[in-house]
């Protein structure tokens, strides 16, 4: 397993090389393109400009042939103004002259005149240093070597130690068995020199970036694993139940962030550690008053104490209070396990009211509460009144707000509801004196008991089933316009999708 500096120093460096090679490739290719199109610029405006000047020489001064001479001919060539003069032949003199002229208007570029003999005709040789006559002998043999090479003006790249050099050449055929070649050449080992200058500064910079890279990534590594550190002892911490303490401020946002979220996470564990105890003792509570009156009574039957048949009602009274108590919290166990699947029909509302009222009603008549009704007066068609949701689950709701408004009503529950084309809203109310101020916000938790609540868990219930079904329950006091301290009672809404 490996460690986070590890993999951060890893990644960083590799960020680092790739970037490095990226910038190298770029570098290399773009400027050799560029040293390529520039010397292939220079060599064939050379090569296009001598093909230019030799047809006009052809044309108006090499039609004809003369002898070899000692002596200069007495012909004019101001036009090209030659500075040096090579009295071979008179063919052979004017080659020269015209190369002159042409290797004054390259840029960076030089050329090279060759004859039939593969002689050097220009530059002087004599004239030149001994460095210029090893450049000028390497690139005239070459070009005698490899002729087949620089058809079609191809550009040639050729190096000798450490000098590069681009060539292109064209031959003149000037008169009847009088050929010239000219070979252009540029000389590019001072851009090579820079590249590679600029590679070595790249590979300093590289190693240097590396360096500086590691050093940063170990310092951002240690920090981050201080952090990662803290908020796992935090994490220790929250699992031996100490929820009081908080972890500090981070230096990094996300990991403020985290620590946020723990802070947060320790918060709600603690409420659900409180409201399991608070749960625990409630519960423990509402078993045991049964099932010491239930102990008590059959403790009264075997001792010939009490009546049998009013012991037993009580006891039969005792056990309901008992399953119902058992059944909520196994219904609470099913719906934390995601076990509690839906089971969408299609259900008459109508029909579903009033069987849930139907269900409760002997708990209303033993209270002296009555359950009323309040539905749309129009006559409609049985199926307009349906809507596709659980049955099963819509009622346990409905029974468990029904049984809350019967225990605090003073005499009367009203049920009604109200159905559009998308939602269905069910409105439950009782005359009571209202929810508490202090409850109203809480009615809904799981595990809250409020004034002579039972277990805490009826509305919850209702409040889960009701949001696992699309919808939502608003719980609120009915305002009292002749008294507005004193509601006149509560009412709790229901909003369900009809499909």
């Amino acid at each position: 397993m490996r460690s986070i500096r590890t993999i951060l120093v890893r990644n960083f460096v590799g960020a680092i090389f790739l970037i490095f090679l990226i910038v190298y490739f770029l570098f290399n290719v773009v400027t050799n393109n560029f040293i390529s199109a520039e010397a292939y610029r220079e060599l064939s405006r050379g090569v296009n400009d001598i093909k230019n000047r030799s047809s006009t020489l052809n044309n108006n001064m090499f039609h004809f042939v003369v002898p070899n001479l000692h002596e200069p001919p007495p012909f004019i060539y101001e036009a090209f103004e030659p500075t040096q003069l090579i009295w071979d032949d008179m063919i052979l003199s004017r080659v020269v002259r015209y190369a002159h002229p042409i290797s004054r208007l390259m840029i960076n570029a030089d050329s090279i005149v060759i004859n039939d003999n593969n002689e050097i005709v220009a530059p002087i040789i004599n004239v030149l240093s001994e460095n210029a006559i090893s450049k000028i002998m390497f690139l005239s043999n070459h070009y005698v070597n490899n002729k087949n090479s620089f058809e079609n003006s191809t550009m040639i790249r050729v190096a000798e130690g450490n000098n590069t050099y681009y060539l292109m050449a064209v031959q003149l055929i000037l008169a009847e068995d009088f050929t010239y070649s000219v070979l252009f050449y540029t000389d590019i080992t001072s851009a090579i020199l820079f590249m590679g200058n600029i590679n070595q500064t790249l590979g300093i910079l590289l190693f240097a970036t590396g360096i500086i890279g590691v050093l940063i990534s170990v310092f951002m590594s240690s920090r981050i694993q201080k952090s990662i550190v803290r908020l796992c002892n935090y994490a220790e911490v929250i699992g031996q139940g100490k929820f009081d303490e908080k972890v500090e401020i981070f230096d990094y946002k996300e990991f403020c962030n985290l620590a946020q979220s723990m802070n947060n996470m320790s918060n709600m564990l603690s409420v659900y550690e409180n409201n399991q105890k608070q749960f625990f003792q409630n519960v423990s509570h509402e078993l045991r008053t049964p099932l010491m009156s239930i102990q008590g009574y059959a403790e009264g039957i075997l001792e010939n104490v009490l009546e049998k048949n009013e012991a037993l009602e009580i006891i039969l009274s005792e056990s309901a209070i008992m399953a119902g108590l058992v059944s909520q919290l196994l219904y609470v166990s099913r719906m934390d396990s995601g076990l509690d699947t839906l089971n969408i029909t299609s259900v008459n509302i109508k029909n579903l009211l009033y069987d849930c009222a139907g269900r409760v009603k002997i708990l209303a008549e033993k209270n002296n509460k009555e359950i009323s009704f309040n539905f749309p007066n129009t006559k409609i068609n049985e199926t307009e009144t349906e809507i596709k949701t659980d049955e099963e689950k819509l009622q346990t709701a409905i029974d468990n707000i029904i049984s809350n408004c019967i225990r605090y009503a003073k005499s009367k529950i009203e049920i009604s509801y109200q159905l559009d084309e998308e939602n269905l809203l069910i409105v439950i109310a009782d005359d009571g004196n209202g929810i508490n101020s202090d409850d109203l916000p809480h009615i809904f938790e799981r595990f809250y008991k409020g004034v002579n609540g039972n277990s805490g868990l009826g509305l919850a219930i209702s409040n889960d089933i009701i949001k696992k079904l699309g919808g939502n329950i608003i719980a609120e006091n009915i305002y009292n316009f002749n008294n507005p301290d004193n509601p006149s009672g509560a009412q709790f809404e229901i909003m369900l999708p009809i499909d």
